[in-house]
């Protein structure tokens, strides 16, 4: 007549994971492939959807240019065993910082661009403990750099847009209960 309580009193309403990772970017308007770092997080808030906010930033070791990028959007996650693969569309705002285009009759300087961009991206999530999640990511940027850096756009610099291939690996944090089980079927 009598039943316990129907689930754990520490269960939430979703999964909540911060981490952040090493970086490889590989913009088309240059040979060079820029390195460096991100940062980001995620909240799960039903078993297969999800938000996630990321900001990375990547520089040449060549020539004295660098990309920054911010971006929030859904995902989209299932889960295999302890793998949990995703895939995610995010809306944000970038920031490049170009060398000196030589063009014929004019020279446009070195500056920066700003401008808002679309990434669209999969990836796999690895539970190595109850707290700590690694991260093998990859993402298509396609830039919509129209504002500040319309003289470099226009004289040929880039003519589509920027579309550079970012790649991330990375750890995450994964706060929360440590109940191997809180909130039904998940591989951590």
């Amino acid at each position: 007549m009598l039943s316990a309580q129907a689930l754990p009193t520490a269960t939430g309403p979703g999964y909540l994971k911060i981490g952040g990772g090493f970086a490889a970017d590989f913009p088309d308007y240059t040979r060079h492939k820029f390195y460096g770092y991100g940062f980001y997080g995620t909240y799960d808030f039903t078993q297969h959807l999800g938000v996630e906010g990321e900001f990375h930033y990547t520089r040449d070791t060549i020539v004295p240019q660098y990309q920054r990028t911010f971006a929030v959007g859904g995902r989209y996650y299932r889960t295999y065993g302890r793998f949990m693969p995703y895939g995610k569309a995010l809306f944000g705002f970038a920031t490049m910082e170009f060398p000196p285009l030589p063009t014929q009759p004019l020279t446009v300087a070195a500056g920066t661009a700003t401008d808002h961009y679309v990434a669209y991206g999969a990836g796999v999530d690895i539970p190595l403990t109850w707290h700590i999640i690694a991260r093998a990511d990859l993402e298509y940027q396609h830039w919509f750099v129209t504002s500040n850096g319309a003289a470099y756009n226009n004289i040929g610099g880039l003519p589509r847009g920027l579309t550079p291939i970012l790649y991330t690996g990375g750890v995450a944090w994964r706060f929360g209960s440590s109940d191997p089980k809180p909130r039904g079927r998940m591989p951590y």
